[in-house]
């Protein structure tokens, strides 16, 4: 006869109160999980990294600041593929106007970039010393002339001279444009007038996508293929991001009625669609794939699980039911909550299912042993949540506790999953005591109405045991040689913990299935040889301290070198200061003279070209920001139509590696001028702000974690040799999982790292079960701890980690990452708790320990 204890009171009180309403409470928790069903239908997707970002960051304040006074630094951009120049020429001036007329949220669109204002004044953009050099090279060209004139030759016929021994002239480097930050947008037109001999066609073996254009329309977004299709492009700025996922949404719809018309009037000779940032919602399409196949997959193998140790499908419907109810509230909250999932916490609901199902199937098996012994469903039940009472609580405090750990961190994404995840356990503890009994009841009272139609959750089939075998081999012999097995793997897994690596590329964290889709060829209509990562874009107060930044950068470029710079973009890059352009008109006039000489015109070779350029660059005139082409001074044009407070940084790095960007960060992403400190964004500086922040939160939670679970454990248990079992058990687990990672070379990185903490509480919880069990039980009833609570650890063990297995099969590489860590993590749990558990239980524990309760 069990001891009658206030708990045991007030479970018995409960289960008669559940049995006498048992229609009522399940009617109120299906009209519940109606309700919530709708409310949860509200959810939004979320795949940005940017919404992620702490909101004190210096990052996210830029990136807030630059959505404000540019618009949006991403480019929506239709692409236009057809054989016809003409027909496309056609198309983009269509759209164009459009646009303007009929979006009110357009900051300004282009379809063509003429370079004519640029190569018209050329020279002015060179500094005096780079003029001076010109100079000189003049009159070493004359003076050679003169050398090589033969007596008698007339120095005013158009003849040309003999060609002369000396080496070449080096007149223009080929990278000159680079070397003086001259922006990508024109630099093309700078190198065509700088390299000698760049008057041809493109050399052999170099593709030219504007050979075959009209020249008519050559100034245009518009290149041809190697295949010979034309590709034409009409490129926009917006007022609002890409990453506004509701506003992306308008703007597609939009973009299907922009450009219905020209797909309707020319059929399939036309391709044209949406290029870039704004394309298709496919990173919110992808999420919500992948999460969908996830939970698919993970309530799949569930299923699979749980008939495997039930043998019946009753036990599954009811479990499969009661996981669902909790993930539908833990959506619906979530909804009035945050109103959205992001990159993490989309696969909350495929993790909490396979966690909350845990508590269902602790109890429901525990009952029905029970029943199977001769009790009723009440008895069964009560002697069910007696006995496991304790455990369930001190696996969801510690699960919780070490969720809401994650509520410490600065990133947004470990903050909302620890909240989502925690109210997601918190539920399914409630419903197993709340809800459940009244569901099981129900279930059974069906059965006797209707025995043939209506199965009943005890089967014919007994719940799957452990072998006979073990039990007629001695569980006291196996034990010391499993946990033998258990050092000995923990001893050489140790050695393979320094072999993990952090993955600091997002390239290799991206989704693979937007990689494989298929794009319009949009470089070939920019013909730009454009190397560098997304800008910096770098706002000031005033002009004046983007004239002081404009100086800086050119010092880094052209004095100090910086191999992380490749070039810049301010307003002073396409209007110099009044002072120099005067400074620069006296060397140029010096320099159409020069060239101007009779001597010239028998100049031969790459001299006589580049003196050709020179004599037309000659006449040039200084000119202020009012003169600048539109499209170029778009570039720099804020919202309320200002200029000169704006400018953009390219880099030589790869902005997908966090390091890189880290270290471009730290050199190009903090300003101080003329007193002002100046804002600076960089898409690439999310990456580099994610992953210092998740790597310092990720050793931080994991001490902070470590500390808390043992202190709850102390408070739990109140004892100090249960403490340093679960203390053992939780160094042994982390070291198989390390070890297991770096065997098999799976990185950790700024998605899995999040695992770290559920692992942590996952081997408090399987020690904790076990550890209680034993004290019910003793060594002498090994096997029945075993063959009871043991193989109830390995089905909740291994349904939690079918939690994580649907992630496998996503095509985003960093969620993948996230169940390869699960997925060895927990079965090595598993592994080190069930052989070295019970061993350290019976070093650690005598009997009277065991006899007298050893625990609450």
């Amino acid at each position: 006869m069990p001891e009658v204890t206030t708990k045991r009171l007030f479970v018995r009180a409960y289960l008669d109160f559940a049995f006498k309403r048992r229609k009522a409470v399940v009617a109120c928790s299906l009209l519940l999980g109606a309700a919530a069903f709708f409310v949860s239908l509200k959810i939004r997707l979320d795949p940005d990294l940017e919404s992620l970002l702490p909101r004190k960051t210096e990052t996210f304040r830029a990136l807030r600041e630059t959505n404000k006074r540019f618009g949006s630094a991403d480019l929506f951009t239709i692409a236009i593929v057809m054989d016809d120049a003409d027909s496309v020429a056609r198309i983009q001036d269509e759209i164009d106007s459009t646009l303007k007329k009929d979006w009110p949220d357009l900051v300004y669109s282009q379809v063509a970039r003429d370079n004519a204002f640029f190569e018209q004044h050329a020279l002015l953009y060179l500094p005096s010393a780079y003029l001076k050099d010109i100079l000189g090279k003049l009159k070493q060209v004359e003076l050679d002339l003169g050398n090589r004139t033969p007596l008698g030759v007339d120095l005013l016929s158009d003849d040309s001279l003999p060609a002369r021994k000396a080496p070449p002239l080096q007149w223009f480097k080929a990278d000159l444009p680079q070397q003086l930050g001259l922006p990508d947008e024109a630099a093309d037109a700078f190198t065509a007038f700088f390299q000698a001999g760049k008057n041809g066609p493109a050399p052999p073996g170099e593709f030219d996508p504007k050979q075959g254009i009209p020249a008519r329309l050559r100034a245009r977004l518009m290149g041809k293929t190697r295949e010979g299709k034309t590709v034409g492009l009409v490129q926009a700025v917006l007022k609002y991001p890409s990453s506004d996922i509701d506003y992306v949404k308008t703007v597609l719809a939009r973009s299907k009625a922009l450009l219905g018309p020209s797909q309707s009037r020319y059929g399939s000779a036309l391709s044209i669609g949406v290029e870039g940032p704004y394309r298709e919602l496919e990173e919110v399409n992808s999420l919500s794939r992948n999460g969908m196949i996830a939970t698919v997959i993970s309530i799949a193998l569930n299923i699979l699980i749980l008939f495997a140790y039930f043998r019946s499908a009753a036990p599954v419907l009811l479990l499969g039911w009661q996981a669902a109810f909790t993930c539908i509230l833990t959506l619906a909250l979530t909804a009035l909550t945050y109103g959205r999932l992001n990159l993490y916490t989309v696969f909350v609901i495929s993790i909490l299912f396979g966690m909350g199902i845990d508590y269902f199937t602790y109890v429901l098996g525990y009952a029905q042993r029970q029943v199977s012994a001769g009790r009723s469903w009440i008895e069964a039940l009560e002697e069910a949540l007696d006995a496991l009472f304790f455990s369930l609580i001190v696996s969801a405090a510690t699960t919780i506790a070490g969720l809401l750990t994650l509520l410490v961190s600065k990133f947004v994404g470990f903050y909302e999953f620890g909240i989502l995840a925690s109210i997601g356990v918190a539920l399914s503890l409630i419903s197993t005591f709340l809800i459940m009994p009244s569901f099981i009841f129900t279930w059974e009272s069906m059965h006797a109405k209707l025995p043939r139609i209506w199965p009943s959750l005890v089967s014919r089939h007994a719940p799957l045991r452990m072998p006979v075998w073990l039990k007629k081999q001695g569980s006291r012999k196996i034990v010391p040689f499993s946990a033998a097995v258990i050092g000995a793997g923990t001893l050489i897994l140790a050695c393979f913990v320094p072999r993990v690596r952090f993955e600091y590329d997002f390239d290799k964290l991206r989704d693979t299935h937007q990689k494989s889709e298929r794009h319009l060829p949009v470089s070939v209509a920019l013909n730009s040889h454009r190397t560098s990562s997304q800008p910096v874009v770098v706002l000031a107060r005033d002009s004046a301290a983007m004239a002081a930044l404009h100086d800086t950068l050119f010092q880094r470029l052209t004095v100090e070198k910086d191999p992380l710079l490749r070039s810049f973009l301010t307003l002073t890059t396409f209007v110099p200061p009044a002072d120099s352009q005067r400074m620069r008109m006296e060397y140029i006039h010096a320099i159409a003279a020069s060239a101007g000489k009779r001597i010239f015109d028998h100049a031969g070779g790459d001299d006589s070209a580049v003196i050709a350029k020179l004599r037309k660059l000659g006449q040039t005139a200084a000119f202020s920001s009012a003169d600048i082409p539109a499209w170029a001074a778009n570039l720099l044009r804020e919202r309320d139509g200002s200029f000169g407070k704006i400018g953009f940084i390219y880099g030589n790095y790869n902005s997908s590696n966090a390091i890189e960007a880290g270290k471009f960060q730290d050199r190009y992403g903090h300003f101080d001028v003329n007193g002002e400190h100046l804002s600076a964004y960089s898409s690439s500086f999310v990456f580099s702000d994610i992953t210092r922040i998740v790597k310092a939160d990720s050793r931080k939670l994991f001490a902070c974690l470590a500390v808390i679970l043992l202190l709850l454990l102390g408070l739990i248990l109140r004892s100090r040799k249960l403490l340093l079992i679960c203390g053992i058990e939780m160094a042994v687990g982390v070291i198989w999982t390390l070890g297991l990672m770096g065997l098999f070379h799976v990185k950790v990185g700024v998605f899995n790292l999040i695992v770290i903490t559920t692992l942590q509480d996952y081997s408090v919880d399987v020690c904790t079960y076990l550890l209680l069990g034993y004290l019910r039980l003793g060594r002498h009833r090994l096997w029945e701890l075993y063959s009871g609570i043991g193989l109830l650890v390995a089905v909740c063990t291994l349904s939690t980690a079918a939690g994580f297995v649907g992630m496998l099969f996503t095509s985003h590489l960093g969620i993948a990452s996230i169940g390869k860590f699960a997925v060895i993590g927990l079965p090595a749990i598993l592994v080190t708790s069930l052989g070295l558990t019970p061993w350290l239980a019976m070093k650690f524990i005598r009997d009277d320990e065991v006899l007298a309760g050893g625990a609450p």
